[in-house]
């Protein structure tokens, strides 16, 4: 059961349908533990994918000290808010109470981006547009809110295109992944590390569908799915 986890973690890591909200969903369905640390895991595994997919965009913002200032700023709310409130989130991921409101707020976001056209690119980018994106990025930390959902919505929102939306989202992926990695990595357990491959190649994937996706104005489908599983979610309470 932990393989398929671990594929849908990587598959939902990326796609904006919170791959978080998902894991708690499979491990009240299945009766299957899900804590933190194991999701975090399965992170660092979709984490080797994005440093891979996203090589072009790291080499953009490593050019430009001022960009990554701004992803720094953008970290900022998700690391405090993920340091303050540790223990209050771990047991958001025992329960489906909160997923049903979490997804919703994912769906709505989505929705607003699909009716969105921007024109602006990463470079110009001020300091309120990557806090506020960050503010977004920071509500994903909940099971059910879409990391890249929500911070691909915010960037779009403010008039960004979708392309560099996009490749921002990817960049704000690294520190957040890496941050929960290093938070959780005494839990680890070393039999486990397969499933980091798994979630590493359905990572992998999702990227390059996700591109695809956004680029093609799609989004409004990930708002409908996520209706639905917030339907499904309540159902299930």
């Amino acid at each position: 059961m932990k393989a398929i986890i671990a594929l849908v973690q990587g598959a939902t890591e990326f796609l904006p349908v919170s791959s978080s909200g998902h894991i708690v969903l499979l491990g009240n369905l299945f009766k299957v533990e899900t804590d933190v640390s194991l999701t975090v895991l399965l992170h660092l595994g979709t984490l080797l994918a994005i440093l891979i997919f996203a090589a072009k965009h790291i080499l953009r913002v490593l050019k430009k000290p001022r960009l990554i200032f701004l992803v720094i700023l953008s970290t900022l709310p998700a690391a405090l808010i993920g340091i303050a409130f540790d223990e209050i989130i771990e047991k958001t991921f025992q329960k489906l109470e909160y997923l049903p409101v979490f997804f919703c707020i994912t769906a709505l976001l989505l929705a607003l981006a699909s009716a969105k056209n921007g024109s602006k690119t990463m470079e110009e980018m001020k300091a309120l547009d990557s806090l506020i994106i960050g503010i977004f990025q920071a509500a994903a930390i909940f099971p059910g809110v879409s990391r890249s959902g929500a911070t691909i919505a915010a960037a779009i929102l403010l008039g960004f295109d979708k392309k560099d939306s996009l490749g921002y989202s990817f960049l704000l992926a690294i520190p957040a992944i890496t941050g929960a990695g290093l938070l959780k990595a005494e839990t680890f357990k070393i039999a486990d590390l397969y499933l980091l491959l798994l979630s590493f190649v359905s990572g992998l994937v999702a990227l390059f569908v996700l591109r695809k996706i956004v680029l093609a104005n799609k989004l409004k489908v990930f708002s409908v799915y996520c209706l639905v599983v917030a339907l499904m979610s309540y159902l299930l309470r």
